[in-house]
């Protein structure tokens, strides 16, 4: 990967992740001018299993100064793999969101 790309997605700012295929890891980038307040509290959601996918749970994402639910959804599992939910982190002053994402089985 040349470095130059690189820096450009990095300033980008946003929350997301970048593959790095050859080392198989993930840059997470995190939005540092997040919300003050913690999220309220997840929304009870009701689903069904369905064979072949998982249920990504709902959270509250920081949308223009508010908390907006977003609700859950499956996604397909993938063989070799567990889903990590998403998850809000005080540092600070405030509060940073992590995308979930799939990690290997160990």
């Amino acid at each position: 990967m040349r470095l130059k790309p690189l820096l450009v997605i990095l300033s980008l700012g946003g929350s997301f992740t970048v593959p790095v295929a050859a080392a198989n890891l993930h840059i997470d980038i995190v939005h540092h001018d997040g919300p003050r307040e913690p999220p309220p509290p997840p929304r009870e959601e009701r689903y069904a299993a369905r064979p072949g996918y998982i249920w990504v749970t709902g959270h509250h994402e920081w949308r223009r100064g508010r908390y907006v639910w977003r609700a859950g959804e499956y996604r397909r599992q993938r063989r070799g793999f567990e889903w990590k939910d998403g998850r809000w982190d005080r540092h600070d002053d405030h509060y940073d969101w992590h995308r979930g994402e799939w990690h290997p089985h160990r």
